[in-house]
């Protein structure tokens, strides 16, 4: 039995259109789809978990949108979003990111926010935290941020909003300057 979504409508009414989410079934192995289709569904949906809260956990306080550009998903930092990919724009992220290193330690994360908005900014703090997370002394929000990323994945598609979604498929990393997440396909053959 089932109740019809408007008058006069029959047919079975799924959570999508109930719920205008679920179940959207967006393919994102890249061996059946093709890699074009499989980025632009993996866009869609982190935009999709970033406005509903699917991802729960620290990437939607910090990452504000998703965009298919050269071959790759691109998650852009709330931060530095506007910047574009010229010499000018990346010029602009490193004036952006050592502005940020001057407010206090690891500023472009949750913790370092957290940590800001409690104790002040702290120039000289976020300069020795800086030295630290670059020397590897000191872990960086950047290293948890793949794990992060697939574990939302895994979250979408155990909602039904994608399908198809092997870890192995992808590869995710970090930018070094403005902490955009980058998901690129692992192999040529995947389309």
């Amino acid at each position: 039995m089932s109740i019809a979504a408007t008058p006069g409508a029959g047919g079975l009414v799924t959570a999508r259109k109930a719920g205008e989410l679920r179940d959207m079934g967006l393919d994102v192995d890249p061996r059946k789809v093709g890699v074009r289709a499989a980025l632009q569904h993996l866009a869609k949906a982190v935009n999709i978990a970033f406005q509903t809260d699917y991802g729960e956990n620290y990437l939607e306080s910090v990452y504000q949108a998703a965009i298919v550009r050269r071959g790759e998903v691109q998650i852009i930092h709330r931060e530095y979003f506007g910047f574009g990919d010229s010499w000018f724009g990346q010029f602009g992220r490193l004036i952006r990111s050592m502005g940020l290193t001057m407010e206090g330690p690891d500023p472009a994360s949750p913790e370092g926010q957290a940590w800001i908005r409690e104790k002040g900014p702290s120039s000289i703090r976020g300069i020795f935290n800086l030295i630290n997370r670059k020397l590897d002394l000191t872990a960086e929000y950047e290293d948890r941020v793949p794990a992060y990323v697939e574990q939302m994945f895994d979250r979408l598609e155990g909602s039904g909003i994608i399908v198809g979604w092997n870890r192995d498929d992808w590869e995710i990393a970090t930018t070094r300057i403005g902490l955009d997440i980058r998901i690129t396909p692992r192999s040529a053959e995947a389309g």
